[in-house]
Parts: structure tokens; C-alpha cells; sequence
């Protein structure tokens, strides 16, 4: 038994548009051409695959079944398709993310899956982590797109994203126990919680005053759950902690200055000259052609 493709993109056809004429007009063959294909996948199987009800033809409950089954291939086959179509033209198969990890999940997995609409060709690679340096991420690990806290001396670099960090701690924290601002020795006699990655062989960390007693933890979820045991404060995406803050669990530390600062993301490309549609679109959404926002 040999159907083909063809035959099932056809009974596929049939079945969204509700009749042959439809389905012959949409695929640009005559009435006669499509109702063959149909006639030889039914022969093929010996089974009935449509029925009409009124004038619109409907799957069988065996049609059912089978156009379920054969879905996922068709799907797949158009993929190769469209992915051999855009070989042709130039285009990319793959593209390489590197995101630093204070970028907002929810913007970044709304981006990723704007492009796989857009490109279902495209296997989008992402790599997360903190303090990314976009010259490291594009030479080790061959990333074509990063958003990063660090410049350096690219050509093409875009600021795209202000996160509003603010110093906080749990509600019961001895550092909130006062009714006067805190000062700097405050700060420096109390645990601070700081974020640290390492960026080749170099080690960075938040920013923070050298003899600040500190707690070293390589995550944004880490932090905001070390603040959250009592035991330190630390600078926190206000973003990541509004339930936390708008609860009372989290309350930001009384400072005359600094208890709130900005960590600025920037959008950087590694081909400055890239005609790839895929990379283009991507860097769009991330806000290549927008004015800077603040989070």
C-alpha cells in the first residue's frame, strides 16, 4: 500500500474547506483531479475516509483517525519544505540566543515563539546566564544575538531595557527595625545577598561597596529566595518581586540615597551587515527599532 503525500494534503484539503470545488480552487487543479486523489486513498485502504452531510463533505470516523495520524508528517513535510526553501534563499536554519538572565522570561519566551510563527523552519538556540559578555558569548559559543549588561566596543550595540532594582528584605529584617535611615555602615554590618558569574576566567558580581559582608549566589530566583529566608538583603528586580512587595513580605530598605538603581540591557548583533531576515526580525522584537523602556 503506497499513498502519498499528496493524496492526504488533498483529503486535508477537502475536510478544512468542507467540499471539492473548494479544495480544488484553493490547490489550483480541476474538480476531477482532486476527486481521484480521494477516490484512490479510499481504494488504497478500503475504507470509506469522507461522507457528505448536506454539501459538505466530513471525515468518517476512520478518516478521523487516520488524518489525526498522518498530521504530525504533514506538518513535518512542510517544515522541510519551507526549510529547503529558505536555504535556497539564503536563509537561516538555527539561530543562537545568549540572554542575560535579568531579562523578563515572559518577554523572552514571547519573542521566541513570535519568531517559530513567523519561521517554523527555524530552530531557535537559547543560552541563559548572568553577567553574559556579548565578545565572549559570539567567539565560545558562536551566538548570533545578545542581550547583555556589559558593552564593549561593537559597532552595532542597542540600549532596549531599564530594570528597576530596588534594595529590599523581608519584612521582620533587623535593617527594618529602625524608624531613621539606614547608612552605609548599616548596610556593611548586615549580610547582603549579590548575584556572581563567571565570564571566561573573570568573576563579576553586583555591584556592591568592598566591605560588604556578602552571600555569593549565581541566580535571580537564588537571591530573591536568600532575601526571603530573613537571613540578608540585596538589590532585587523590582519586577521579579511585586507580589512579594505589594504583600508586605518584601519592604524596601529605608536608604537616604541608592535604595533604587537601574540595570541597563543591551541588544548587540554579531553580523552588522546581516541580510537575514530571521535575525532581523528577531532583533526587532527585541527592540532594535523602539525607544529604550523601563521595567
Amino acid at each position: 500500500m503506497n499513498t502519498t503525500i499528496d493524496q492526504w494534503e488533498v483529503l486535508e484539503a477537502v475536510v478544512q474547506l468542507g467540499s471539492f470545488a473548494a479544495a480544488a480552487s484553493k490547490m489550483n487543479r480541476s474538480q476531477s483531479t482532486i476527486s481521484y486523489a480521494i477516490s484512490r486513498l479510499q481504494e488504497q485502504f478500503k475504507i470509506p475516509l469522507l461522507e457528505m452531510k448536506g454539501r459538505k463533505a466530513q471525515l468518517t470516523e476512520s478518516g478521523k483517525v487516520l488524518l489525526a495520524d498522518v498530521e504530525p508528517l504533514l506538518t513535518g513535510f512542510r517544515a522541510l519544505e519551507q526549510r529547503a526553501a529558505s536555504l535556497a534563499a539564503g536563509g537561516e536554519t538555527e539561530v543562537s540566543l545568549s540572554v542575560d538572565s535579568l531579562y523578563p522570561n515572559d518577554r523572552l519566551f514571547s519573542v521566541i515563539s513570535e519568531l517559530t510563527r513567523a519561521f517554523p523552519h527555524v530552530h531557535p538556540k537559547l543560552r541563559k546566564g548572568s553577567f553574559l559578555s556579548s565578545v565572549h558569548e559570539f567567539s565560545s559559543f558562536g551566538a548570533d544575538i545578545c542581550i547583555t549588561g556589559f558593552t564593549a566596543h561593537e559597532d552595532l550595540i542597542k540600549p532596549i531595557l531599564d530594570i528597576r532594582m530596588r534594595a529590599v528584605a523581608r519584612a521582620d529584617h533587623p535593617l527594618l527595625s529602625g524608624n531613621k535611615p539606614l547608612t552605609r555602615m548599616d548596610l556593611i554590618q548586615s549580610l547582603a545577598v549579590i548575584v556572581e558569574g563567571v565570564v571566561g576566567n573573570e568573576l563579576r558580581r553586583q555591584p556592591h561597596t568592598p566591605s560588604q559582608r556578602f552571600l555569593a549566589v549565581n541566580t535571580i530566583e537564588s537571591s530573591i529566595e536568600a532575601v526571603r529566608t530573613g537571613i540578608c538583603f540585596g538589590w532585587l528586580p523590582v519586577y521579579r518581586i511585586l507580589s512579594e512587595l505589594e504583600s508586605g513580605e518584601f519592604v524596601g530598605l529605608p536608604l537616604p540615597m541608592g535604595g533604587e538603581r537601574f540595570a541597563r540591557l543591551f541588544l548587540v548583533l554579531r553580523d552588522l551587515e546581516s541580510t537575514s531576515q530571521e535575525k532581523n526580525f528577531l532583533a526587532d522584537l527585541f527592540g532594535a527599532n523602539r525607544p529604550i523602556e523601563i521595567l
